[in-house]
């Protein structure tokens, strides 16, 4: 499958399965989408993709701000998985210590975590739970604990008091691994565009989608498989862009609308949730408002 896409690239025929589509992010910055190959990758197919991971990212971005625990995980994890607390030979801690940083999470905070970390003997491994609040909403719960039996039990409760059951809701939602990152502008050939550069980049990464979100800033998001993250945000890096943030996300088939009753009920359900130590992202089949 792989050549095939070279090929494609090579012999300049893109434009028969490329579809560039021009959007708006959620703060009006102009972005382009372009689907590296809709017959090859149909699940990827079409720009409703692209509005559904744009709204999950700001609801969710909004929320993490606040959340050192959360970056306190993600710090750990990246020590884990790069078996290394030097930033300088960890490229994914590093990532993560930048984007600590922009939330304003103190370094003498960061330095604790790190030494924290560095010292545990434990290990967080991931799971997902599926949930359905009230028949009409359903919901996928990432989890990185290294306790997943208390969490179960935590998670029972609440969802015993709050109208949840434990379900599987995977036919429901399709997932993608999503790498937002930065180009090196100055790596660009005389004439060739962020968008051009960032779609053979993506081929010879192995991502299957891109969309331009800033041409000023090099800001380009990637699409791949999920179990395809690492080695795509490798490749990208030895391409000469910073790895901003990863992530495994799920987006669903089909949404449903709340009213603002069950809104306000909703969220009273998640932010009880939210309060278990080691859940980490929540997404669920709730229709955006374009006014939120």
């Amino acid at each position: 499958m792989r050549s095939l896409l070279f090929t494609v690239l090579r012999n300049n025929l893109l434009q028969q399965s490329v579809k560039t589509q021009t959007c708006n992010w959620t703060n009006s910055l102009s972005c382009t989408t372009r689907d590296i190959s809709t017959q090859l990758y149909p699940l990827l197919a079409g720009h409703s993709k692209w509005a559904n991971i744009r709204h999950i990212k700001a609801a969710k971005d909004g929320q993490k701000s606040a959340l050192f625990s959360r970056i306190a995980r993600q710090i750990r994890l990246a020590i884990q998985d790069g078996g290394s607390a030097d930033p300088n030979l960890n490229s994914e801690l590093k990532s993560v210590i930048e984007e600590a940083l922009r939330k304003n999470m103190p370094m003498a905070t960061i330095q604790n975590n790190l030494k924290k970390f560095t010292a545990s003997k434990t290990q967080l491994k991931k799971y997902r739970q599926d949930v359905r609040f009230k028949q009409k909403v359903f919901m996928v719960c990432t989890i990185y604990t290294d306790n997943f039996a208390q969490l179960k039990m935590d998670m029972s409760t609440i969802l015993r008091k709050g109208g949840g059951v434990q379900i599987d809701a995977g036919h429901l939602f399709e997932d993608f691994g999503l790498i937002q990152a930065t180009a090196d502008k100055t790596r660009l050939a005389a004439g060739e565009s962020l968008e051009d550069k960032a779609t053979e980049d993506a081929i010879e990464s192995g991502a299957e989608d891109i969309e331009v979100i800033d041409n000023e800033s090099g800001s380009v998001h990637f699409i791949c498989k999920p179990e395809g993250i690492n080695g795509v945000r490798k490749a990208l890096e030895n391409k000469g862009y910073v790895v901003n943030n990863t992530e495994h996300i799920f987006t669903p088939l089909n949404t449903v609308t709340l009213t603002p009753e069950e809104k306000a009920d909703y969220q009273k359900f998640v932010d009880k949730l939210k309060e278990i130590q080691g859940i980490e992202d929540i997404y669920d089949n709730i229709e955006v408002d374009e006014a939120e």
